[in-house]
């Protein structure tokens, strides 16, 4: 017997599914740059990144516990979130912060795609599932894009990028994000 709240769409399973699977590939991806930084010793960055891992690990939990929930049989494999295509090590700081940069812009595009999807096929659970996380998303990519400024300025001198570890270390730095300007 079909659950009444049972999602069917093979195409919106197929695209949450991905996107789990890219979150975890996030996770792992900020993971290698925060022992990068760490290894550096930019602690405050490493940390930062870290922090960072644990977030998109959660996304990603988030999104196979929604399909579980609606009646999904979860399937993780690991090999779509292997780095075959990706450039996981970079010669300056500052790439690492353009790589991130571009992986949140990535991340918000995927999100955005699956909102259209839901909407234009009327699953509204997703729908609201989706645009709560986007809320979130767009909140990361305004973080990153301040983050990446910073970082490319600070790139402009040698030794200045310990300036933007301490400033991080510190939690000193404020991106003052959309969202909380709304509040």
């Amino acid at each position: 017997m079909k659950k009444l709240a049972e999602l069917t769409n093979k195409e919106i399973i197929n695209l949450l599914s991905r996107q789990a699977h890219v979150e975890l590939q996030s996770s792992f991806l900020y993971l290698q740059y925060a022992y990068w930084f760490d290894n550096n010793n930019f602690e405050g960055i490493g940390k930062f990144f870290k922090a960072e891992s644990e977030e998109e690990r959660k996304h990603s939990v988030q999104i196979f516990d929604y399909l579980n929930v609606r009646g999904v049989q979860v399937a993780i494999d690991p090999q779509q979130t292997a780095f075959s295509n990706l450039k996981t090590h970079f010669e300056k700081p500052g790439d690492y912060f353009e790589a991130y940069l571009a992986r949140e812009h990535l991340n918000y595009s995927l999100l955005d795609q699956i909102g259209k999807q839901a909407q234009q096929t009327e699953e509204i659970l997703t729908h609201k599932f989706i645009g709560s996380m986007l809320e979130d998303q767009a909140s990361s990519v305004d973080e990153a894009e301040k983050l990446y400024a910073k970082a490319q300025a600070y790139s402009a001198f040698p030794g200045l990028f310990y300036h933007l570890d301490a400033q991080i270390k510190k939690g000193s730095q404020s991106f003052d994000t959309w969202k909380a300007k709304q509040s």
